[in-house]
């Protein structure tokens, strides 16, 4: 069975695909379908089946600039990127891929890594890898022109540590936590995770050049400062007192930085503040039925049921409450 999704793309907009095996298509069918839609969501790949029985996989795509970002999971399978079809493509790709569930190695450049949840790995198209999948496994994975990357950023192809597990305590680790984090919040908020993967790119760059032990040109030192203001934030958004200035003070850097840091957001960081909170009320609405909307307003941070159910309307396009009655 297959569940189509691809189509031309607005930005942030998510498709997903669906392969399955079953009483519509075999297993060797199912897969050939499989192949054709791994290989159009990012290069020409060669994927071939382990033993497993019935065969399922997804991909979830969406744009955002210049950055490609998918959710991709599937049963066992080796996933092999081999000269030939280097040599049949023109395009030139880094890749970043943060494991959510199951364990994989990746091999390129003589150089094998085991892959866990918890951290990321970069590969690059140019040159033949090979994924090892012998189990259940589902990744987030960023894809970025290599050309850009050696325009804006100057990051050299040859520094790039290929096929080399960074854990989630490194600084490309904590750049893999905030993608993960979009991946998660544009299956309910398409529009909150378009909002903060705009600065996407930037943020990866850094990851890079943090990965290669470089010095971060000012666009990836501004995406690295987003980054842990971005984590004070979602730790503190419930706080009610928590604006501009405090956000500035708690992570020791003037105002002036502030919004430079966070110039591509529009609105600033207040909007993203606000955003944020949304997100917390969303979720209160939906796993807290009891609570009225003045305590989910207050645990949302909002000083006010007023501004809390003015915000939620601009913002989600309804009501608190018509937002808690939905499926």
């Amino acid at each position: 069975m297959v569940v189509e999704g691809w189509g031309v793309e607005r930005f942030g907009e998510v498709n997903r695909v669906e392969v399955r095996s079953g009483s519509e298509a075999s297993s060797v069918e199912a897969f050939e379908r499989w192949e054709a839609h791994v290989s159009a969501a990012y290069v020409p790949l060669a994927v071939s089946p382990m033993p497993n029985g019935l065969f399922r996989g997804h991909i979830e795509h969406a744009r955002y600039g210049d950055m490609d970002l998918t959710v991709v999971g599937s049963t066992p399978q080796l996933i092999h990127r081999t000269g030939r079809l280097i040599a049949r493509t023109e395009d030139e790709f880094l890749l970043a891929s943060i494991p959510l569930s199951g364990s994989a190695r990746l091999r390129q450049d003589d150089r094998v890594a085991d892959v866990r949840p918890g951290g990321i790995v970069f590969y690059d198209t140019t040159r033949p890898y090979e994924w090892e999948f012998g189990e259940d496994w589902e990744q987030v994975v960023l894809q970025v022109p290599l050309s850009k990357l050696r325009e804006r950023y100057g990051v050299i192809d040859a520094d790039v540590p290929t096929a080399t597990h960074f854990s989630s305590e490194s600084a490309p680790g904590v750049v893999a936590q905030f993608f993960r984090g979009v991946a998660g919040l544009r299956r309910n908020d398409p529009g909150g995770a378009a909002l903060l993967a705009e600065p996407g790119m930037d943020l990866l760059a850094a990851a890079v050049v943090a990965a290669s032990g470089g010095v971060p040109r000012d666009q990836s030192a501004d995406a690295l400062n987003r980054q842990r203001v971005l984590s004070f934030m979602r730790d503190n958004c419930a706080d009610p007192d928590l604006g501009v200035d405090r956000i500035a003070e708690g992570c020791r850097m003037s105002r002036r930085t502030l919004y430079r840091v966070f110039a591509e957001f529009e609105g600033g960081p207040g909007a993203v503040l606000r955003r944020m909170r949304i997100e917390r009320s969303c979720e209160l609405l939906r796993t807290a039925p009891q609570l009225p909307l003045s305590a989910v307003a207050k645990a949302s941070g909002f000083l006010t049921e007023r501004s809390f159910y003015r915000s939620f309307r601009t913002e989600m396009g309804t009501t608190p409450g018509s937002f808690r009655t939905l499926p």
